[in-house]
C-alpha cells in the first residue's frame, strides 16, 4: 500500500466537498443547526445530572458526537453513488487497491468528522458553553471524534454492502444512526437503564469520556478515560476491518 498514492486520493475527497458548495454548505450548516435546536430548546432547563449546568451544556459532549454519526449515511450514500455511476468498476481497474481506497475513504471521513465535532464545540461556547480540560483536553478530546468518526465510516462500508442504491443506504444506515442518536448521546439518559444500553453504542465512550474531559477537566491519567479509549479502539478496529473485507468482497469481485 503506497502512502503518496493514499494521500492524492485523500486529497481528491476532500476537494469534491470544496467544489460542490451544497455539500459544503450541508456539512458546514449541520453542527451549527442541530446545536442551535438544542440550545433554543434545553439552555434554559437545568440539568439533574450536573449541578449548576443547563441541560445543554450537559448534551454539549453527545452533540459533538451526534454531528461525527451522520458520517455512516454519508458515507453509504456517496459509495452507493459511485457505485451506480460506475466508478468503483472502474476503480478495480486500475492500479490502485482496494487498500489504499477505503484507507483515503476512513482518513478523509476521520477529517470531516472531527471538524463537525469541533464546530459544535465552538459554536456552544459561543452560546456560553464554558468547557474545562484546555488544549491537552481538546486534543483528547478530538482522538474520541477521530476515532468515531473512523467508527462511522466503517459502519458506511458495512452499510453499502448492503445497500442496493444511494436512496436504500439513506435509509438502512438509520439502523445504526438512530440508536446512536437516542442513547449514545445521552439524549434519554433519564434512567440507569438507558445508560446501560447506551453503553452498547460505539458513541457512548465518546460522550462519556468528553463530558467527563469538558465537565470535570479529566484528562488520560484518570481511568474512565483511558478505560473508555481502550473500548472505543477495539470497536473501530473491528467494525472497520469488517468493513473493508465485506466491502473489498463485494465491490472488487
Amino acid at each position: 500500500m503506497r502512502t503518496q498514492k493514499m494521500i492524492a486520493l485523500v486529497k481528491v475527497e476532500l476537494k469534491k466537498l470544496y467544489r460542490d458548495p451544497t455539500s459544503l454548505a450541508v456539512l458546514l450548516a449541520m453542527p451549527v443547526v442541530l446545536t442551535l435546536v438544542f440550545y433554543f430548546a434545553l439552555g434554559d432547563i437545568p440539568t439533574w445530572w450536573l449541578e449548576g449546568a443547563s441541560h445543554f451544556e450537559f448534551l454539549v459532549p453527545g452533540t459533538m458526537g451526534f454531528a461525527v454519526i451522520y458520517m455512516i449515511m454519508l458515507v453509504a450514500m456517496g459509495l452507493c453513488a459511485y457505485r451506480e455511476a460506475g466508478l468503483l468498476k472502474r476503480l478495480a481497474s486500475t492500479p490502485t487497491s482496494p487498500y489504499e481506497y477505503m484507507g483515503s475513504q476512513i482518513i478523509a471521513g476521520m477529517f470531516i468528522g472531527v471538524f463537525q465535532g469541533l464546530v459544535v464545540l465552538l459554536v456552544s461556547v459561543l452560546l456560553g458553553f464554558r468547557p474545562q480540560g484546555g488544549l491537552p483536553g481538546l486534543v483528547l478530546a478530538s482522538v474520541f471524534l477521530g476515532l468515531l468518526a473512523v467508527t462511522s465510516v466503517g459502519l458506511g462500508l458495512l452499510t453499502t454492502t448492503v445497500a442496493k442504491s444511494s436512496g436504500a443506504a439513506s435509509g438502512l444506515s438509520m439502523i445504526f444512526v438512530i440508536p446512536m442518536m437516542i442513547f449514545g448521546t445521552f439524549l434519554t439518559a433519564f434512567s440507569e437503564t438507558t445508560y446501560s444500553i447506551a453503553r452498547f453504542t460505539p458513541n457512548f465512550y465518546v460522550t462519556d469520556s468528553l463530558t467527563w474531559i469538558f465537565h470535570d477537566g479529566a484528562s488520560l491519567s484518570d481511568r474512565v478515560i483511558w478505560q473508555n479509549l481502550l473500548i472505543l479502539s477495539i470497536i473501530t478496529v473491528v467494525v472497520v476491518v469488517a468493513g473493508i473485507q465485506l466491502f473489498k468482497k463485494t465491490e472488487y469481485r
